[in-house]
């Protein structure tokens, strides 16, 4: 049965074809953009094992696999195709294909998340959004990556289509226009809706020269202004409803990590994040953690209240009550000084949302690494609503580290590190702020440490979890003594 008069379903199997043959012009650059793909879509979404993924379009597969892949083939994905010629070829390891005529054909509410690449920029979208809001659960997410209207290749495409035809385009296929495409999710019912300008890299780039490029396509990507001509919009929303935040799930997978690690957490004005943060850790890596320890920078607020009745429900969460001169560099040391555990996690209070990635870091140092940094900063992390100021002085203060200490890295600035004990407590850390993050990443990689980098999401704080408290102004300077006294000390 089909809807309407047909015209989605005939879209969709247009576009499908078309999408296929795309990627398979550019077999060079397609599977490095496929693979990013996927794992923007774990990283948005946090995916636990089990939870269900709809990939709509799916061709004969070549997104399906590097899907099953990033989700580590614990979460099904159902590969709908809708050309008869694509039947079954995306069958494959965590992966089933259905050929469907329509997606009233699919039970309604039965996915957590339904994704797609190159599928909805169509002339029918807004049908289409209606029918991906049928097939969600409550509090399911929708996750696309679709042509930019503003793409300068696009927008001749767009506005010449006889250059459409002649470049492959399907005669339904139309450029997608921020703005207009929020108002039409919202229209459909969702909520959360974030359009996002992704991926400026052209498909015919020379596959050797993407890592020369990378640093400056990541900050054209995010450049307010210059990002609006990136060559694909990142869709994301989610259906309202739901159960509010997910239960748990035990992600401990290592038997001889069991027991080992102290998670320091430094703190101020942190009392609504630090519940969801305990129930999260220990739900989740409970068996790995002997104990979270809390630095409270006192703000006037509950923290040290809340923390508190939660180390009597759990013998495990421990309070430390600093008293001035405050700075996160002193919670820090005294975190690190106090924990007891063989390795240290180290990490900021508001990034429960995360925690099910902190899985990739358990990985690293169970396979033998001193430690592992999650890294905000590579074509594998997912970055949105990013302040543009904080993207370019990350950036060059990265790039001028590299520079003068000679050493290969991209983010080591972030407070989210897991280290063998011995390490943290071994180091010397000299800045009282902020920039103590710089130290914490780079002396152990100068002192010859084996430190590997693992990509992970950044997404600005909702209301609900207050404000944070760095500013570029205040602590950029502290950040520049820190890296000219590790130059010097290495030229000493």
């Amino acid at each position: 049965m089909t809807s309407g008069d047909g015209r989605l379903e005939a879209n969709l199997r247009e576009m499908e074809r078309t999408r296929e043959a795309y990627w398979r012009r550019h077999p060079s650059t397609a599977p490095l953009k496929l693979h990013w793909r996927a794992v923007t879509v774990r990283h948005c979404f946090h995916v636990l094992p089990g939870e269900s993924v709809l990939e709509l379009g799916a061709g004969s597969g070549l997104w399906s696999r590097h899907l099953a892949e990033a989700l580590r083939g614990e979460s099904p994905v159902t590969a709908v195709t809708f050309d008869e010629a694509f039947a079954g070829q995306a069958d494959g390891p965590g992966v089933a294909s259905v050929l469907v005529g329509d997606l009233d054909e699919l039970p309604a509410a039965s996915f957590d998340y339904v994704v797609g690449t190159a599928i909805l920029c169509h002339d029918a979208h807004s049908e289409n959004l209606r029918k991906i809001h049928r097939l969600l659960k409550p509090g399911g997410q929708l996750l696309f990556f679709e042509a930019n209207f503003w793409n300068p290749q696009v927008l001749v495409k767009s506005l010449v289509p006889p250059i459409a035809r002649l470049a492959g385009n399907a005669a339904c296929q139309v450029g997608m226009r921020k703005n207009r495409l929020a108002a039409v999710l919202a229209a459909q019912g969702f909520k959360s809706i974030e359009v996002v300008p992704y991926d400026i890299v052209h498909p015919r780039t020379p596959r050797r020269l993407i890592p020369v490029i990378q640093e400056t396509a990541f900050l054209v990507e995010h450049a307010p202004g210059l990002r609006e001509v990136c060559g694909t919009l990142m869709v994301w929303a989610k259906k309202p409803g739901g159960a509010g935040r997910r239960a748990p799930i035990d992600l401990a997978r290592h038997e001889h990590l069991r027991g080992s690690t102290s998670v320091v957490v430094p703190c101020r004005g942190e009392a609504a994040n630090i519940p969801g943060l305990v129930r999260s850790l220990l739900g989740t890596y409970g068996s790995y953690i002997k104990e979270v320890i809390f630095v409270n920078d006192p703000s006037g607020d509950r923290t040290a209240e809340v923390t508190l009745a939660l180390a009597r429900e759990d013998t495990r969460v421990r309070l430390i009550q600093r008293t001035p001169p405050h700075g996160v560099g002193l919670a820090l040391r005294d975190g690190y000084a106090a924990a007891t555990g063989a390795y240290i996690l180290s990490m900021d209070a508001d990034f429960e949302l995360i925690v099910p990635e902190l899985r990739d870091l358990f990985d690293v140092v169970a396979a033998g690494a001193d430690g592992a940094i999650g890294s905000r900063f590579s074509h594998e992390s997912v970055l949105v609503n990013y302040p543009w100021a904080k993207v370019v002085v990350n950036r060059a203060f990265h790039l001028v580290a590299r520079l003068f200490l000679r050493r290969r890295f991209r983010d080591v600035s972030n407070n989210l590190k897991l280290y063998r004990a011995d390490l943290l407590k071994d180091l010397d850390i000299t800045r009282p702020d902020f920039a103590a993050n710089a130290e914490t990443g780079l002396k152990p990689l100068l002192a010859g440490h084996d430190i590997r980098e693992v990509p992970v999401s950044w997404i600005d704080r909702e209301a609900a979890m207050g404000t944070s408290s760095f500013s570029i102004l205040k602590y950029g300077p502290s950040y520049t003594r820190a890296l000219l006294r590790l130059v010097a000390a290495g030229r000493r």
